[in-house]
């Protein structure tokens, strides 16, 4: 096997790891939906998501990757709340 192919490898474990903790967030994000429902509270909380982002700032380890690490994390964010707006339309 070569390098390319070792490589390529690493990352298909990688990505494995990425969709259990996909299925994971979005059980909680799930959770969060049923909690907004029963508390008439909105999907966006800015204050929140602002939080969130400063925490990514704060925890990446390796600082040329802050930039890319925001912009995953906003992504995941945006998915959540259209899977929180796709379960709460369902509920009316």
């Amino acid at each position: 096997m070569n390098e390319l192919e070792n490589l390529r490898e690493r990352i298909d474990t990688i990505d494995k790891e990425l969709i259990a903790l996909f299925e994971e967030r979005m059980d909680v994000v799930n959770d969060i939906a049923e909690y907004k429902i029963k508390n008439n509270l909105p999907i966006l909380n800015q204050n929140r998501e602002d939080i969130v982002i400063s925490k990514v700032k704060s925890i990446v380890k390796n600082k040329d990757y802050t930039d890319s690490a925001i912009d995953f994390i906003k992504d995941i964010m945006e998915i959540s709340k259209k899977f929180q707006q796709k379960i709460i339309s369902k509920q009316q």
